[in-house]
């Protein structure tokens, strides 16, 4: 079996930044609604990153990660779809997230 160094397309490089997290969660069959919570992005490459939580973390959830440029003093809003993850206890969680385009 392939470790998930090898399944990524491209490298990934530390970043190992506190993040804000939006999670996306079904409200009702007809509505959305944006959970605020933070995190910290362990890596990132063009196609995904990795996240550490202190809440679980579900395949397929859609979050939206905002990456801190500092040069700018703002923050990149990302969306990622969460293609793994682990508990690292039971609140807490590791994953890696899927950039979507």
């Amino acid at each position: 079996m392939a470790s998930r160094a090898e399944r990524r397309s491209s490298s990934r490089k530390s970043f190992n930044k506190s993040v804000p997290i939006e999670v996306i969660a079904e409200k009702s069959e007809r509505a959305l609604q944006r959970v605020p919570k933070s995190g910290t992005c362990l890596d990132v490459s063009a196609g995904g990153l990795g996240l550490k939580a202190a809440f679980p973390l579900k395949k397929g959830q859609v979050l939206k990660v905002f990456l801190p440029i500092q040069k700018v003093r703002t923050s990149l809003p990302v969306f990622g779809e969460v293609v793994w993850s682990e508990a690292s206890d039971e609140h807490a969680s590791r994953a890696g997230l899927r950039i979507l385009h």
